[in-house]
């Protein structure tokens, strides 16, 4: 080896930058190795959910809500299968161009279809794996279209999905209520983080009361997917758990016999038990159709219902409150006798008005009903009668009997919004208007006008007490619920209190509502042969009307009188009580008695006289026809 080549091998400059080689090769490997440790072991998990992410999909399936039958076990909601147009996020590659092709298969509404881009657009964020249902319920024919264009729609498919049906539609539609997607606000409420989005719950009726119990618990199907996103094999599948049952005291036939009988008119019509508090139909109208709530409520429809002025929204059974008119007078009446101010031979004379101070109060009856008593002024309902006998009261035991029987107090129905009327008296008016009572309130309350209002099932309750002698049973409209694990919970007849009234009282009442029907009185359209019906006509001013008498019929729709009529049969041992009101329905005689007839002879159809009663078990004492005992 020369000279000159030694020298270059131990150059001090050629032997550095050897080294930092080395030692940058040596950095690199290790940063290398590090980053496969990284991604190989401590990322493992992360990395291999996106990993089977890209290649599986998980598709929910929703759980069938658990039935609601009727008395008889009959499906009064119940699942059916739907073709519902799913989304998944992750796979839409051109959100605009698909959603308008889709557009063009299934017509969106334009409001709707910006709302469906905004959620997947959000969820593509949020959750890309998720399914969002589009929309639900699909015609073989739109399914078919979606199928055949699959190519051009990598990021939506049709799943069969339960779809939950009401097979009665309308007639049911206040007391079931119905379902709809849940919302953010209701992800939020979710304590128990249950709900996840496109989930399905109640939002309504009993529907909502009985949530936790008619929903399930979703499954799921794990699925490949090609690199298009379409399903090719199924991996593994948990199946759903259908919600619980429930079991209800509503009857079909009774429902439907209310449900035509009050046909398009505005108002309400319950049926119950005055022995168990049973309610064996509940019809509020115009109502709803329910089974658009469950196939997705589109703007259109939604606006529909929202600016019906007649409000098709509201359970006017438990929510809406009137002037009950003259069906309270047995309650004024029955506030005479317990008290003892006023006996049933006691007579007043009408000549057709009463007058206080300046004020003239008109009966019903412009030439008047001359020299009349207690049985006479309830079945012809003789305001001045009840003019005088409610000044001679005053607000106090008016107050005691009517709340005491359930006017103006919640019910406590087992159905959800309940709302509670308003029975005054002094105290009441000091403490909410710091004003006190005045002698020409205690006349209006005598004819159930003035500042009194109630719920259509408060007077239900009243007059179920007036059958039953004083005893007051809470309305129930569930008997039995049924869990997913197979647990049951009975939920019995419930009395509230007892009023204590005296048997030839409750007895003397009970035989002036039959004379209503059957002895002359305003309501002889409901007599029926065989059952000894009782009951009283009620027609409630809207508005306070001066000057020349109007017939109601000549008035605008709105200012036309309020109509009730509330029965109990058989009068003797009653085994149910109906009531009917129909806002701005006119006369309670004629409006209002024919629904109540109706419902009062399917109940009869069912139970006729003399046959054990299975129209509940609400008491061994078959229908007669035998009216009371007159006092």
């Amino acid at each position: 080896m020369s000279e000159s080549i030694r020298k270059r091998e131990h150059d001090p400059l050629i032997v550095g930058r050897i080294r930092f080689l080395a030692w940058f090769s040596l950095a690199v490997f290790v940063l290398l190795v590090g980053r496969v440790y990284w991604l190989q072991v401590a990322q493992y998990d992360k990395y291999q959910t996106l990993s089977e992410n890209n290649r599986l999909r998980i598709r929910t399936i929703r759980a069938p809500r658990g039935l609601i039958l009727d008395r008889k076990g009959r499906p009064i909601a119940e699942t059916q299968a739907s073709f519902d147009l799913i989304c998944s996020p992750v796979d839409v590659n051109d959100l605009a161009g698909e959603l308008r092709l889709l557009d063009e298969i299934v017509s969106f509404d334009p409001e709707e279809l910006d709302v469906i881009a905004e959620k997947i657009r959000a969820a593509k964020k949020s959750s890309p794996f998720s399914s969002i249902n589009v929309m639900r319920d699909l015609t073989y024919e739109q399914v078919s279209v979606v199928e055949y264009n699959r190519e051009a729609l990598p990021g939506f498919s049709i799943l069969i999905e339960a779809k939950r049906s009401y097979p009665y539609g309308e007639a049911f539609a206040h007391v079931l209520g119905y379902v709809g997607e849940v919302s953010d606000t209701d992800l939020e409420k979710s304590a128990d983080g249950s709900l996840e989005l496109g989930d399905i719950i109640g939002k309504y009726g009993l529907e909502q009361l009985a949530d936790n119990v008619l929903r399930g618990v979703n499954g799921g199907r794990r699925v490949e997917v090609d690199a298009a996103g379409r399903d090719r094999r199924l991996v593994d599948e948990v199946p759903p758990q259908t919600g619980g049952t429930l079991y209800t005291t509503l009857d079909i036939d009774i429902q439907k016999a209310a449900f035509e009988a009050i046909g398009d008119r505005a108002g309400a019509v319950i049926a119950m038990s005055p022995k168990t508090g049973d309610v064996y139909a509940f019809v509020s109208a115009p109502g709803f159709d329910p089974n658009v709530f469950s196939r997705g409520i589109r703007k259109a429809e939604w606006q529909a219902l929202a600016t019906d002025t007649r409000n098709p929204m509201q359970n006017k059974g438990l929510q809406g409150t009137y002037a009950p008119g003259s069906t309270v007078k047995p309650f004024i009446a029955m506030a005479a006798l317990e008290s003892g101010i006023q006996g049933p031979k006691e007579s007043a004379v009408c000549n057709g008005s009463y007058r206080l101070g300046n004020r003239t109060f008109r009966c019903w009856k412009p030439k008047g009903h001359g020299s009349i008593d207690m049985y006479r002024a309830i079945t012809q309902s003789c305001d001045v009668y009840f003019y005088q006998l409610g000044r001679k009261l005053g607000p106090g035991p008016v107050a005691k009997v009517e709340r005491g029987a359930g006017l103006g107090t919640i019910t406590g129905i087992d159905l959800p919004r309940e709302k509670k009327g308003l029975v005054p008296d002094e105290e009441w008016k000091m403490t909410a208007r710091k004003e006190k009572w005045f002698d020409y309130e205690s006349v209006l309350l005598g004819i159930g006008q003035g500042l009194i209002h109630v719920t259509p099932l408060e007077m239900l309750e009243g007059y179920a007490t007036l059958g039953s002698g004083g005893r007051v049973m809470r309305p129930r409209v569930v008997t039995k619920t049924v869990r997913m694990d197979g647990g049951v919970s009975e939920h019995r007849p419930e009395k509230l209190r007892d009023l204590g009234w005296k048997a030839e009282n409750a007895e003397f009442i009970r035989h002036a509502l039959w004379g209503v029907v059957n002895d002359f009185g305003t309501a002889g359209i409901a007599k029926m042969p065989d059952i000894a019906v009782g009951g009283k006509t009620g027609t409630a001013q809207v508005v306070q009307m001066k000057g020349e008498r109007v017939k109601t019929d000549d008035l605008p729709y709105n200012l036309r009188d309020h109509a009730w009529f509330v029965a109990i049969a058989p009068v003797d041992d009653p085994q149910i009580a109906v009531v009917a009101m129909l806002e701005h329905g006119g006369h309670g005689g004629s409006a209002a008695a024919p629904i109540v007839k109706a419902v009062l002879q399917e109940f009869f159809r069912q139970s006729p006289p003399g046959a054990p009663d299975n129209a509940a078990a609400a008491g061994k004492t078959a229908p007669s026809g035998k009216p009371p005992v007159k006092r």
